[in-house]
């Protein structure tokens, strides 16, 4: 007996487990069309199941649970705008997107009960539908990035039974954002790294956490706008006052009033942010089999108990999956996920949603969980493995068309076409100018050397380079900035070579589009600049030319060939340290060349390899070499491996990530499903994975950090990645308005021009509170950037500086006390500002520090 893929997944409730009996409920969901796209939302209580209209689409009470079914045709946007169309799978594997989200707020015993009942409705709605879908429990305020995907506003989680008319308290989290109703409204709820809206009956209040990140911000000044306003849009019923964490006092008189009538002033107690840093931790994969009678993982209120056997760690391929299996798979911050293989066994099949839901309770882990059958992966899922072929139909054909394009890659032509210049990595066809310096090694003085001819292709695996290539584009000209680092070179050239890089961006006035590109992971469009003769060898140029002016190849060499076309072409000169498999192969012998092809090697494979040899050279196949090559390879002969046929990779599309900045060194990362241009801000930084490289963009107001952090945010993203990325993935980091065809091709109808009219934070609290808000020297609160000195202290109450040394905060510098006061209480203990005090003589600094207690 095995696993029939449609409702058999969820039949074994976490409650009473067992299988979804018919009842009145089912009427509700005979209505879902099976063969259309959709998208439902329904309220479901203990006694009923409501279809919600539209207009309550994205608000979720705490008190009730809800299912959402969506249905959308794949890789296109889903949500409340899907149009409806009608969906033929033709069998060639690739099917519509259908999802289930069972939400509750998860918490308490009614909440269990809520959160099974959710998950009996959505077998049923299985039933219904009849085709195999990804089934996903939903948590409030843990909700997976594809179901805040389907709210491009947000959603709205509100307290159940509230009384209508008193004071009401939300924190608006994320970049599409989660608005949370708070009770009590008290300062507990508070903290420094948050936005918050207090809606009274006269006043909304929008209270900015000094460590809050801008797109909340943003987000926040937006909700509170649309709660002042009336029915009619544009209409202000109600002022909106903007409180700043720390200088609450700096308000109005009539509203600090109003607020300290809610919030005592006197009492503010602040949490501080949150500091935790979280080791990376790869994904883990587990089988699910029959109990035993002692089972090592033993899964509370499992009826019957999960058996689960850690299989492996990341790295993760898709042929870990067998077909008659079950798996859970964990991905730490990305999920737990159940993989129910197509001829599974039914009792393994039935518990799969169970046993991921209980490795998610022991480990303690709060994120979604959800399941899936064989062929109908998300690409969520799919990203926790490595080289997962992709099945999507119209994203093949434009693979295909930028594998075969071999003309039309010029600039001018990729920016009218830039899907082809994405799919190709490549913004031009490498025709442009090229300068390179290698980076000298401090014995040799340290610096750059510039390269007389940089067109020579030569590298070394021991060194460093810095390639400058300019290009012309219908918009002017754009230039970026490759640093190479060499496979066996030292971390202190490494560092070395960083620094000079960063300098040289610098002094070309921040303009360039930088790239780290590390040996063998070069991006196709490094390769095209050198027309596919780019070899690496081993040891440093200087040893073959003590000036280090020019890289000169070494007379004696065997090159190993990879690439069918130019912008894939790699050669890398083979040692005795390894064995190592091509297709093609280039020995170099004084002035004699020869080419050496594998039986198995292509055509597009061979010409690369004739191109690579740049000289006269004779064509050896594999099975007719002559006398005069085994001699002249002599003891490398064992080298020379031929490689079996690779097939075609079917690359997973891109992803894109929401960047939040936290504490020094600490970085978040929240997807964005079905992602476009609108979803990027000039306020923000955001990760787009195309996998083969991560790009970086830079929005204009982003603030200074993050631009100066943008090489570490995408270390970081690679480090932390649950799937166990390879670390020496290519970086690009690029910047608003100057963005390359190769980085647009990924977003659907780029428009250059769709920020113009872009309004700045400062902007937004200016219209909001009717005025032009410069309060003294503290212009960075209204820009929304707190990268003063002063703001970037955590903040204590006076009365715990002043307490003794052993009862200190860890964090703060006994010294310089008094910055880690608030604005308000530095003001009402020193009766003066910060920077009125900073400015004052180291004397009368300490004199005063003294004589309040705070030295």
């Amino acid at each position: 007996m095995v696993f029939n893929g449609v409702s058999d997944v969820v039949v074994q409730l976490e409650d009473d487990g067992g299988s979804p009996r018919p009842s009145a409920q089912d009427a509700v969901f005979r209505t879902v069309p099976k063969d259309h796209t959709i998208f439902l939302v329904w309220r479901i209580t203990e006694s009923s199941t409501e279809l919600l209209p539209r207009s309550h689409y994205g608000t979720f009470y705490d008190g009730d649970a809800y299912l959402v079914y969506s249905c959308s045709l794949p890789g296109q946007p889903a949500g409340p705008d899907v149009i409806r169309r009608e969906i033929k799978e033709n069998g060639n594997g690739e099917y519509a997107e259908r999802h289930v989200h069972a939400w509750t707020n998860g918490t308490g015993e009614r909440g269990g009960i809520l959160g099974a009942l959710a998950l009996r409705r959505a077998s049923q709605l299985l039933a219904q539908v009849g085709t195999p879908l990804v089934l996903h429990r939903e948590t409030a305020t843990k909700e997976s990035p594809r179901m805040l995907s389907y709210f491009r506003d947000g959603i709205r989680i509100l307290r159940s039974g509230v009384m209508n008319g008193g004071p009401r308290l939300y924190r608006v989290r994320g970049h599409r954002p989660v608005v949370l109703q708070l009770e009590p409204v008290s300062w507990a709820q508070l903290s420094s790294d948050g936005v918050f809206v207090l809606d009274t009956s006269n006043l909304i209040v929008l209270w900015l956490g000094r460590a809050a990140n801008l797109i909340e911000k943003i987000f926040g000044a937006k909700i509170a706008y649309r709660m002042a306003r009336g029915p009619e849009k544009g209409m202000m019923v109600r002022r909106i006052a903007i409180a700043h964490d720390g200088y609450e006092q700096t308000l109005p008189t009539s509203d600090r009033e109003l607020l300290n009538k809610l919030l005592e002033l006197r009492s503010r107690s602040m949490r501080p942010a949150p500091s935790v840093i979280e080791s990376p931790r790869p994904s883990r994969l587990y089988k699910v089999t029959q109990p035993p009678r002692v089972s090592p993982i033993t899964m509370p209120s499992q009826k019957p108990a999960a058996r689960l056997e850690e299989i492996k760690r990341a790295p993760l391929y898709r042929e870990d999956l067998r077909e008659d299996s079950v798996y859970i798979i964990d991905g730490g911050s990305r999920g737990v996920w159940a993989w129910v293989g197509s001829s599974a066994p039914v009792a393994e099949a039935r518990g799969a949603l169970a046993a991921a839901r209980g490795l998610a309770r022991a480990k303690r882990l709060a994120g979604p969980v959800a399941t899936m059958v064989s062929g109908r992966e998300p690409l969520e899922f799919a990203a926790l493995f490595h080289l997962w072929s992709w099945a999507d139909a119209r994203r093949d054909v434009r693979v295909r068309a930028a594998r075969s394009a071999t003309t039309k890659l010029d600039a001018v032509s990729l920016a009218s076409n830039a899907w082809l210049a994405a799919e190709a990595q490549v913004p031009d066809d490498g025709s442009g100018s090229l300068r390179m310096w290698r980076v000298r090694g401090e014995a040799e003085g340290g610096a750059l050397q510039e390269l007389e001819k940089p067109q020579t292709a030569a590298f070394y695996d021991q060194d460093c380079y810095l390639a400058l290539y300019t290009y012309h584009t219908p918009t002017g000209d754009q230039t970026i900035l490759y640093y190479w680092m060499g496979g066996s070179s030292p971390n202190e050239l490494r560092n070395l070579g960083a620094k000079e890089a960063k300098d040289l961006y610098i002094k070309l006035g921040r303009l360039p589009i930088q790239a780290w590109v590390y040996q063998g992971k070069e991006p196709a469009h490094f390769l095209q600049i050198f027309k596919g003769r780019m070899v690496t060898y081993i040891g440093t140029a200087t040893e073959y030319d003590p000036s280090g002016r020019r890289v000169v190849p070494p007379p004696r060499a065997l090159i190993r060939v990879s690439g069918q076309y130019a912008r894939e072409a790699r050669g890398v000169e083979v040692g005795r340290g390894g064995l190592t498999r091509g297709a093609c192969y280039v020995l170099r012998e004084g002035a004699r060349v020869w080419v050496w092809c594998a039986a198995s090697a292509t055509g597009d494979e061979r010409e690369v390899a004739k191109t690579m040899a740049a000289a006269d050279h004779t064509l050896v196949m594999q099975g007719k070499e002559k006398y005069d090559f085994w001699t002249a390879l002599g003891e490398r002969r064992p080298l020379l491996v031929a490689s079996p046929l690779k097939e075609v990779e079917r690359p997973l599309p891109p992803r894109l990530f929401y960047v939040a900045l936290g504490a020094a060194g600490q970085y978040s990362f929240e997807e964005i499903i079905s992602f476009s241009q609108y979803d990027l801000a000039p306020e923000m930084a955001a990760i787009l994975d195309a996998h083969a490289a991560v790009f970086v963009w830079l929005g204009a107001h982003c603030g200074p950090r993050a631009k100066d952090d943008a090489r570490a945010i995408a270390q970081s993203y690679l480090m932390n990645d649950p799937a166990a990325r390879d670390t020496e993935t290519p970086i690009i980091v690029i910047s608003q308005s100057r963005e390359p065809p190769n980085f647009t091709g990924f977003f659907p109808h780029w428009k250059p021009t769709m920020w113009k009219g872009h309004k700045t934070f400062s902007a937004i609290v200016s219209a909001l509170e009717g005025k032009a808000i410069v309060r003294g020297s503290n212009s960075a609160l209204h820009n929304g950037n707190t990268e003063n000195s002063f703001d970037q202290h955590e903040k204590y109450p006076l009365s715990v500086l002043r307490g003794p040394k052993e009862h200190m905060p860890h964090d703060v510098d006994p010294l310089t006390k008094e910055l880690y006061l608030t604005h308000d209480d530095f003001v009402s203990t020193f009766n003066m500002a910060y920077n009125e005090f900073r400015s004052l003589p180291s004397w009368k600094q300490k004199e005063l520090k003294k004589s309040v207690g705070l030295f």
